[in-house]
C-alpha cells in the first residue's frame, strides 16, 4: 500500500489553514505543517505535492504573502493553483488561564485576524499594541510563554475556539469577535502538477477557472530617470473582458520583482462560471473551447509586448 501524499499548510495545528485543509482533504493526505505562507509555497514539490494557502478574506481582503509568492518564477512552472476552498472564520479572544481582560497588555495574531477583529479590539482593548505573527495557532501557542514569570507582557491571542482547545492552559474570554458575522476566507489548493487528480476530491466535469499572471518583460532602467509608464495598466483595465473572451472574476496587483520603480504584476482570475452542467462529452468539448480562448488571450498579451503565465486551472 503506497503512502498517502503529503499536503503543506500554515501551522501549527489548529490554524485556519489546518482546519480548511482537514475539511477539504480529511484522511486522504498526510499533513505537513510549515511556519509561514512562503514556506508553504516553497514546500510544494515531488515530496510534498499539495498545499493549501489562504488567498483572500471577505472582510480584510487579499492575503499579501500569497500574492507575493505567486510572483515567483516557480508559480506556473512547478507550482499550480488547482482549486479553491472556503472556510467560515469565527475568532475568539484567548488568554492564559485565569488572566482577566484588564491585565492584557498586548494582542497577538496573524495580520489578517487582527484586521478582521479591529472593531472589537478598538472597543475593548483600546491602545493595546497588536503584534503580527505567522498564524493564529502560533499566536495561541506563544501566549503560554508571556506574562508573569517571563520577560514578555501579558498577552491575548486571536484564534478559533478549536485552536484554543488544542493547547492546555488557555481560556476563551470572548467568542465570535470578528467584525462581520459572514467573515470567510478563501484558500487556494496548490499542486506540483496541473493535471494530476487531487486525492479525496472528485474531479469537476470541466475546468472553468484560470489564474493568469500578467507582467511587463524586464527592461533596463537608469537610476534617477523617471519610471517608464506602466504599459500593462491600459492593456489590463481596458481590454480585459475581450482579451480572454470570458468574465474577469478577480484582479489583484503587486509590485513586480523587477528593479523598475512602480512596475506592477497583475493576477487575473477568469472563468466561465455561469454555464450549465453538461454531459461528459459536451463538458470536454466546452473545456477545450474555453482553453483555446484562454491561450488566444495570452497570445494577444504577448503580441502587445507583455508577459502572461497560466498559474492555475480548476
Amino acid at each position: 500500500m503506497s503512502a498517502l501524499p503529503r499536503l503543506a499548510y500554515l501551522g501549527p495545528p489548529g490554524s485556519h489553514s489546518h482546519q480548511c485543509a482537514l475539511n477539504g482533504f480529511e484522511s486522504s493526505v498526510q499533513y505537513a505543517e510549515q511556519s509561514s505562507i512562503s514556506d508553504v509555497f516553497r514546500a510544494v514539490s515531488p515530496d510534498i505535492p499539495l498545499a493549501v494557502i489562504p488567498q483572500e478574506n471577505s472582510v480584510y481582503g487579499a492575503v499579501i504573502d500569497t500574492y507575493d509568492a505567486l510572483r515567483s518564477p516557480e508559480a506556473g512552472k512547478s507550482v499550480f493553483v488547482r482549486g479553491e476552498l472556503t472556510l467560515a472564520v469565527k475568532h475568539c479572544l484567548v488568554v492564559r488561564s485565569g488572566v482577566p481582560l484588564e491585565n492584557v497588555r498586548r494582542v497577538i495574531s496573524h495580520e489578517q485576524a487582527l484586521g478582521q477583529c479591529s472593531h472589537f479590539l478598538s472597543e475593548h482593548l483600546p491602545g493595546v499594541p497588536r503584534l503580527k505573527v505567522p498564524s493564529t495557532s502560533a499566536a495561541a501557542q506563544s501566549i503560554l510563554y508571556c506574562g508573569a514569570g517571563t520577560d514578555e507582557p501579558e498577552s491575548a491571542a486571536i484564534c478559533s475556539a478549536q485552536c484554543a482547545q488544542m493547547f492546555d492552559g488557555l481560556d476563551v474570554l470572548a467568542h465570535e469577535i470578528q467584525d462581520e458575522a459572514s467573515n470567510s476566507t478563501r484558500f487556494y489548493i496548490l499542486a506540483n502538477s496541473l493535471d494530476e487528480p487531487l486525492p479525496g476530491r472528485a474531479r469537476e466535469p470541466r475546468r472553468q477557472r484560470a489564474l493568469i499572471r500578467i507582467s511587463n518583460p524586464p527592461l533596463p532602467h537608469k537610476d534617477g530617470s523617471p519610471p517608464p509608464p506602466n504599459r500593462l495598466l491600459h492593456m489590463v483595465i481596458s481590454t480585459l473582458l475581450t482579451t480572454f473572451g470570458c468574465a474577469a472574476l478577480r484582479v489583484n496587483r503587486r509590485p513586480s520583482l523587477t528593479q523598475v520603480p512602480f512596475d506592477d504584476v497583475y493576477f487575473v482570475e477568469v472563468g466561465d462560471v455561469t454555464l450549465p452542467v453538461l454531459s461528459a462529452p459536451a463538458s470536454k468539448s466546452s473545456e477545450e473551447e474555453w482553453l483555446d480562448r484562454l491561450h488566444a488571450g495570452i497570445s494577444r498579451i504577448q503580441a502587445a509586448g507583455g508577459e502572461a503565465t497560466v498559474l492555475g486551472l480548476w
